[in-house]
Parts: C-alpha cells; structure tokens; sequence
C-alpha cells in the first residue's frame, strides 16, 4: 500500500524506466514506488518523454488552475480514447465540449437526477427480493451487481427492461473486456505516444471487438429512439438543444454520449459497490454502525432528502472511494511553459494526477491504509484540502454523472443492507484495469436480518 512522505522535491529529473514500464500492467504499484522513493512531486523522463508525477492536493489545485487557464490539456489522449470515446464528453476538445456539456449539464443535477429515483428503487427492490428467495447464503455479489447495474442503465438510457434483450450477458462481458484493455491503451499514450501498443496485438484486438459489440448495439437502439421517442435518456438527449445558441447533439455527438454513460457509469458503479460491501463484510463494527442507522430510517421512503439522514453510511461510501477511487490517475499535457508546485515544468510535459497516492498520503489521513469512515464523519473532514479527495476529478472535467452516482449507490447500499448482513473471509487485491475493480469477484455470505 502507498505510504507518502511529505517532501521538498529536488529539481533533479528522475529516471524511471522500470516502474514506467511497470504501469502497464500494475499501474498501482508504480505510483507507489515512484512517490514512496521520491516524494509527492516527481518530474522525470522517460526516455525523451517528460513526465510530472503530482499528489499533493495544494499542487493538483494549481493543475486544475492551470488547466481552466487553457495552459494544459488533455487532448494528447485523444486518439488512444476515440475509439471507444469518440467525441463524447470524457474525449471531445474545445466547442464540441462546451456545447455538449452545456446541453447534457441540466439532465445531471442534483434535482434532475430524482427524476431517476424510481428507476433505481424499483430494480434494486427486484435485485433484494431475488436474494431473499435464494436458498444459498453465499452469493456473488459482484455478478449481482453487474446485472442491477445493467438494468438501471438500460432503463435509463432507453426506457426498456433488459428482459427484453437477448444480449444482456455479451454486453455484460464487452464492458469488462474494455476496461482491462483501455488501461494499456491509455498508458502506452502517456508513456510512448501510443507506439508500446503494438507489442500487444492480441490486447489490441479484443478490446476492439468488444468496442464494436458495443458501439452496434447503441446504434440499434438510437435509431430506434429517432423512430418512437419517450422519456429515457437517449430521447432526452435527442430534444435537448440549447437556447441561446440553438445548438443540439449530432446523430453520432449523440452515439458518443450514449457509449460514454453506458461504459463508464456502469463500471464504476459496479466497481465501487463491490469494494463497499467487501469492506463492510471484513469491518463488524463499521458494518453495525451502518446497519443500526440504516435501520433507524428503515420506514422512511428512499428520497434524496432521506438519505441526507444517513450520515455515517455516505462516510463509508466516501471512504470506499477513498481507497479504491474510480481510476488510480488523470492525466494532462503542458500545453506551454507552466510552473506548477514551484518548478518550471516545460512545454509537452505530460503531467499524472496520482489519485491513488492522494488518497492514502499519511500526511493527509489519519488511517492512511484501512477502512476508517471516520475520515468522512467528523470535524477534520472540513479542515482537509477539498483536494485531499478528488474521486470525481476537479476543475472543468469534474465528473457530470457524481449526483446520479451518490444516489445510485446510497438506494442500492440501503435496499440491501435494510435485510441483510454480510461477511466475508476473503482477501481481495486490485486488479489491473482502468478503472480499480477487484481482481475475482466478490463472494459473501449474506444472511437476512431478524426484524
């Protein structure tokens, strides 16, 4: 586990060929051996590619500053992303940017997202009362959730059961496949303009069959939303047009945004939830405390106001992202000269954002490396640097979908812990992946609560 010490970083370059190569396939353990053995600003070459490591939260402000500045960028990840990005908000440059995040915005409020709370309810109610009619206690969690996931995400998208696909279990597999094999893609960009890739053939072409899989079944059901309209998701984004400028989505504007929600809303739901009721399986005390709250409320309708009430359940929410954040890093590039954390940082210098290390810096957390929802449910919460936890990322590309998420996740976290308790003896490790899941599914035992 990553364990920071707070450092004056020397203006030397660094050389860090092996943990570069390293991050490949274990990006995790590259960070920590690059910020354990040099600090918490690392500027270092890699070959003739420059790279800036940086977590510490004082300087991941002055990123996001610069970035608002136009002085950085992440447009360098353009191509490794379009793929299966294309020009959708997580990939688009400039006005195409602007224009969508300006139409899609008012859909992903705090208040717009409650139109969404009864989607959520019914099919997390469906996923509870499956498990209550099981006769086996030990249950794969994470299966469980990636089909509650799926449903939520078909019905939102496009106001259909999946009861009603014949695909559901293909797609299931594809957004696994893409997420093991987008990792490589992204980080032989950073480090090698792409070029490492091409020692990988067979990863490259998998990730981009399951890429198609993907991209044809979206297509189908845009066209046939042109067709006959309602009010998912897809239909929403099809009327939505701004009013000043009259601007509205193009038909593949429109496939991009679709492939962007579908992949990274579903993965990193599943991925999160997972290592919550692990943690909680592992933790008695921290999983009665959450139960004994949960249960005090257990009458109250599952609305955005109630769940406010919940306090020591979002802390643990919070802390599950704290250790295991949706990705271990973000990344942009100098777009010029910037001085970033005191140092001159050159023009083309790609710089990595280490959420990981943030998050479990010794000098930021009082539990750096176990599971202490009390790092979220009392007064230091608000002494810590807003950038001591930045799970959604920061500045202009913050995370569109965060309230959709938090709700999602809190109705699904107290439907099932309303009637059961879970436990587990499992040690479960990170895998490689671009977004942090675990490395084999989660097994619990789940056993029914007496009333």
């Amino acid at each position: 586990m990553v364990i920071l010490k707070s450092q004056h970083q020397p203006h030397k370059e660094r050389s860090i060929i092996i943990p570069v190569l390293q991050s490949i396939r274990r990006p995790l353990a590259a960070l920590t051996t690059i910020h354990r053995n040099y600090g918490d600003l690392v500027l270092a070459r890699f070959f003739k590619k420059r790279l800036l490591f940086v977590s510490k939260p004082e300087h991941i402000e002055e990123v996001y500053s610069q970035e608002a500045k136009g002085l950085l960028s992440r447009d360098f990840l353009y191509d490794a992303k379009k793929s299966l990005f294309g020009d959708g908000l997580v990939n688009s440059k400039n006005e195409i940017w602007t224009n969508q995040r300006r139409i899609m915005q008012p859909l992903f409020t705090k208040e717009s997202v409650i139109e969404w709370e009864k989607i959520i309810i019914n099919e997390a109610d469906s996923t509870r009362n499956k498990l209550k009619n099981t006769t086996d206690q030990n249950i794969n969690l994470s299966c469980e959730l990636k089909k509650l996931i799926q449903r939520i995400f078909i019905r939102l998208l496009m106001g259909k059961s999946v009861d009603t696909l014949s695909n559901n279990d293909l797609l299931i597999k594809s957004i696994d496949t893409i997420s093991n094999g987008l990792l490589p893609q992204l980080v032989t960009q950073i480090i090698s303009n792409g070029k490492l890739m091409w020692l990988m053939p067979n990863k490259k072409r998998t990730y981009q069959h399951a890429v198609n899989q993907l991209t044809t079944f979206i297509n189908q059901e845009i066209d046939s939303k042109y067709e006959q309209p309602g009010h998912d998701l897809i239909s929403l984004f099809i009327q939505a047009k701004d009013k000043k400028t009259n601007y509205s989505m193009t038909r593949e504007l429109l496939k991009d945004e679709a492939v962007n929600l579908f992949f990274a809303g579903q993965d990193t739901t599943i991925n999160v939830l997972s290592w919550f009721f692990y943690l909680i399986g592992k933790h008695d005390a921290a999983h009665k405390k959450i139960t004994d709250e949960i249960r005090a409320y257990k009458d109250d309708p599952l609305t955005l106001e109630n769940l406010v009430k919940l306090v020591y359940t979002k802390a643990a929410l919070y802390e599950t992202l704290r250790l295991y954040p949706p990705t271990t890093a973000l990344a942009t590039q100098a777009l010029q000269d910037v001085m970033i954390g005191g140092q001159n940082i050159t023009k083309g210098t790609t710089i990595i954002l280490s959420m990981y290390a943030t998050h479990r810096n010794e000098t930021l957390w009082e539990r750096p490396n176990e599971f202490y929802p009390e790092h979220f449910s009392n007064k230091t919460e608000t002494e810590r640097h807003k950038y001591a936890f930045f799970p959604f990322g920061g500045g202009l590309h913050n995370c569109i979908g965060r309230h959709f998420a938090e709700l999602e996740m809190l109705i699904i976290i107290v439907t099932l812990l309303r009637e059961f308790t879970v436990k587990t003896d499992a040690d479960i490790k990170e895998a490689a992946s671009i977004t942090l899941k675990p490395n084999r599914d989660i097994i619990l035992s789940m056993m029914l609560l007496g009333d």
